[in-house]
């Protein structure tokens, strides 16, 4: 045996062994005079000497070495914490750790920008219709407390207007629906479709159109809003993973707690992408069929967006030129 460097205790006694303690790259090895054995460096813990006193390593079996040569315990190798580790594992494995970061954003990017409109759309068809109707007066009385003022609108023009959108749904097979008329105030102007049928149309957008055809081209497509149920879906999908549970319990009485907070999405976010290209080929072939030309909606954006632009690949709404695009180029009359 090589000479010792240290004295070995079981923890049971205080009789003591003297060994000889190497290092062979992650291992402690030793030898007594008896027997030998060895130890993952990992497993063991190593007390530094402190004064006089000789260095301890504490090993898993409950023993001890004593280690009385300083110069072994100058060559222990360093401890490496589990960061250490941990850093160098992704180090080995940096291409798997960034295929993998990758994959998992790419999965919220689809979970965000398909899974839950389409869970959406499952979950609205279990919701009943009087949940929207619900939904669309609270959000009415929200809009005119704070966004809205009564039509400046003369009866004559509101009734005008109403008489010429009935003769339009006697030529098409509109969704149930209730016509109003507001001021607009800061909102300018605007048409929207709330939860429940409600359409309501701005003062501002009426004296901006040119022609009654330019304001029935608008209350098309905002009937495709209300066709879609969008309102509501919206309202779904806003709610994220708690959508999961809401279909689940089936408690869509919940659904109508949110009504406050349609304005803002309105306001703020719009319909989404999907929603409004719904509702875009939803007013086409309503237009067509009543035999209104669909550029009239064409010429309406051009007027509500001067800055028209395309479509982005990330953005969540069509874009203005698209959509102008789509409505000038479909013309035509279906109706024999």
């Amino acid at each position: 045996m090589r000479t010792p460097n240290a004295s070995y205790c079981d923890g049971k006694s205080s009789a003591q062994q003297a060994v000889h303690l190497s290092v062979r790259q992650t291992v402690l090895d030793w030898v007594s005079s008896t027997t030998s054995g060895s130890f993952d460096i990992a497993q063991v813990r190593l007390d530094p000497a402190v004064g006089q006193t000789d260095a301890v390593i504490h090993l898993p079996t409950g023993g001890m070495f004593i280690v009385h040569d300083a110069t072994f315990i100058q060559a222990w190798p360093k401890q490496i914490s589990w960061i250490e580790r941990s850093a160098a594992w992704v180090e080995d494995r940096i291409s798997t750790v960034v295929a993998l970061a990758c994959l998992g954003l790419a999965i919220v990017y689809a979970v965000a920008r398909w899974g839950i409109p389409l869970m959406a759309i499952a979950i609205v068809t279990l919701i009943p219709l009087g949940i929207d109707a619900r939904m669309g007066e609270q959000t009415l009385v929200v809009m005119d407390r704070v966004l809205l003022a009564p039509s400046q609108l003369s009866l004559t023009r509101q009734q005008s207007l109403m008489n010429r959108w009935t003769r339009y749904c006697a030529s098409v097979d509109c969704p149930a629906h209730q016509l109003l008329f507001r001021h607009g105030q800061k909102m300018g102007p605007n048409a929207f479709a709330l939860p429940g049928g409600v359409m309501v149309l701005t003062d501002e957008l009426v004296k901006l159109a040119q022609q009654d055809e330019e304001i029935m081209a608008v209350l098309a497509h905002e009937l495709g809003h209300v066709h879609g149920r969008h309102g509501v879906r919206m309202v779904v999908q806003s709610m994220g993973a708690a959508a999961v549970l809401l279909a689940v319990t089936g408690d869509f009485g919940n659904v109508t707690d949110l009504a406050s907070a349609l304005p803002s999405l309105l306001l703020q976010t719009g319909y989404s992408r999907n929603m409004e290209r719904e509702a875009d080929a939803y007013a086409i072939d309503s237009l067509q069929a009543a035999c209104v030309e669909p550029r009239h909606l064409a010429t309406m954006l051009g007027k509500l967006d001067a800055k028209a632009s395309d479509t982005g690949w990330l953005d969540s709404h069509p874009g203005t030129q698209e959509r102008m695009q789509l409505f000038t180029a479909a013309r035509g009359c279906h109706q024999p």
